[in-house]
């Protein structure tokens, strides 16, 4: 039979891990944008169309992937909450048994 392991703590440390990183990648990403922005102004033409508009064409998906990250957070949290409770109501459960 399989064993599930499971540390609520580590499970906490993991998904502030991943709101950091996501957080870090976000403001990259912003970064890049707002640099992009700021060649326009000194870049003019096709090619800087062609170049911004390409950029452009990632935003979504940027933004998609920092959404799957804060909701994969919010997931490690629930479940460490999850876990966290269950082991507790399990040590209670197990107070109350008696030895007759």
């Amino acid at each position: 039979m399989a064993k599930i392991m499971v540390d609520p703590t580590k499970l906490e440390l993991v998904a502030s891990k991943i709101e950091e990183q996501a957080a870090d990648y976000s403001k990259l990403y912003q970064q890049l944008f707002t640099e992009v922005e700021a060649m326009g102004k000194a870049w003019q033409g096709a090619d800087n169309i062609a170049y911004t508009t390409q950029i452009e064409g990632f935003r979504e998906d940027l933004n998609k992937i920092k959404q799957v990250l804060d909701e994969y957070s919010s997931f490690l949290r629930q479940s460490a909450k999850v876990y966290k409770s269950t082991q507790d109501e399990v040590i209670s459960k197990a107070k109350t048994l008696t030895n007759k």
